[in-house]
This record gives C-alpha cells, structure tokens and sequence, in this order.
C-alpha cells in the first residue's frame, strides 16, 4: 500500500447548522456542498477536506481533531476568543510552529496552526 495523502477529514456533529455556522461563519471556510438529506457536510480546505456527519449512521460527536494552517495563529486565536469560542489549549510554540486548539459545538478539537516557514498542508 502507497498512501499518498490525506482526502478528508471527517467529525460526527450533534446540530449539522450549529456546525456549519460555526466552520463556514465562525472559521471562515467555504461549505462545498451537503448530501444524504442534509446530513453530510463538506468544506473545502485545499489541499484536502472536511466533511462531517450527522445522524445515526455517523459516529459518536467528538473525538477527532483536524489541524487548520492559518496565516497569523495569535490574531486567528485572538479573533475566536473574541467570538466566545472555547480555547481549550492557549497559544503555544514549537521550533517550525505556533499552535492552539479550540472546540467546535461539539467537542472536536480544531488545531489552529501556523508553521514558521509559512508553508501548509
């Protein structure tokens, strides 16, 4: 097997609008499209995708994180915290990046992340 990348991520969501409000609205991302009724989400992050499910025949919420490459990680962190969004991990620093985490509606966590060399994906 030859992995050559990664082609979705994906989150199960309680309130499939609560999410998108809070992905397209709150985050900034475009809502690609929905499916299945409504019930399946996807927002296109070049180079991949977040999708996320709603329903039975999804997961559990929570439990899965996503790491979103943004230009200035204290300004994108500053701009949540101003919004009410949960920080769950403040701003921190490694040697090739700045990173923090915060919640979505429903408990995933969201890497808010920003690499030094200002390269992403």
């Amino acid at each position: 097997m030859n992995v050559l990348g990664i082609d979705f991520t994906f989150f199960a969501v309680k309130d499939m609008e609560e999410s998108i409000t809070f992905y397209r609205d709150v985050l900034g991302i475009p809502l690609a499209g929905l499916a299945h009724e409504g019930k399946w989400a996807e927002f296109q992050i070049n180079p991949g995708t977040l999708a996320l499910g709603e329903g039975d025949f999804f997961t559990e919420p929570g439990g899965g994180m996503v790491a979103l490459a943004v230009e200035d990680a204290k300004a994108a962190v500053e701009e949540l915290e101003q919004t009410g969004i949960k920080v769950i991990s403040p701003l921190g620093e490694s040697n090739v990046c700045y990173f923090a985490v915060v919640e979505d509606p429903d408990g995933n966590r969201v890497i808010i992340h920003q690499r030094k060399d200002n390269t992403f994906g």
